[in-house]
């Protein structure tokens, strides 16, 4: 698949496996970011020169800090790697905030290639960010592809 059609080949990727946004909860929403960068390709990125690569991003956001948000994104990078060039697909999950989520603080951990993926899901597994929203349900779950820059 080319860069441009990342966020429709992950939402028809959900949808075969009988997944929408409103039925995913973070292992599922982690899980299927990560089966679908694992096994899908970008045909028009150099993955081997950081072309392709998943985050794991967390932590309390919003104007007055009333969301903690749970993340996995896709970030692929085509051409000279510009801001123009580079393309992030998004899988957000949001819940309200608690004492314990301002306490994780925010952050992100890299995968840089799709042989890491089992390394890179053992370390969100075990994360606190993933130990806190491992019982909640979020709020709103949104998927977003735009440009990085």
């Amino acid at each position: 698949m080319r860069a441009l059609d990342l966020e429709n080949a992950f939402l028809r990727y959900l949808g075969s496996n009988g997944r929408t946004l409103d039925n995913l909860d973070a292992a599922t929403a982690i899980g299927s970011m990560t089966m679908f960068y694992a096994h899908h390709r970008v045909t028009d990125v150099d993955i081997d020169n950081d072309g392709d690569m998943l985050f794991f991003q967390w932590g309390t956001y919003g104007s007055e800090q009333q969301e903690f948000v749970y993340d996995i994104t896709r970030q692929v990078i085509t051409g000279s790697g510009d801001d123009d060039s580079i393309r992030q697909l998004s899988l957000t999950l949001h819940y309200p905030t608690t004492a314990t989520s301002h306490s994780l603080g925010n952050g992100s951990r890299w995968c840089p290639h799709p042989e890491q993926t089992e390394t890179f899901l053992a370390l969100i597994a075990h994360h606190p960010a993933t130990t806190h929203v491992s019982s909640a349900h979020p709020y709103r779950t949104q998927v977003t592809f735009d440009h990085a820059g």
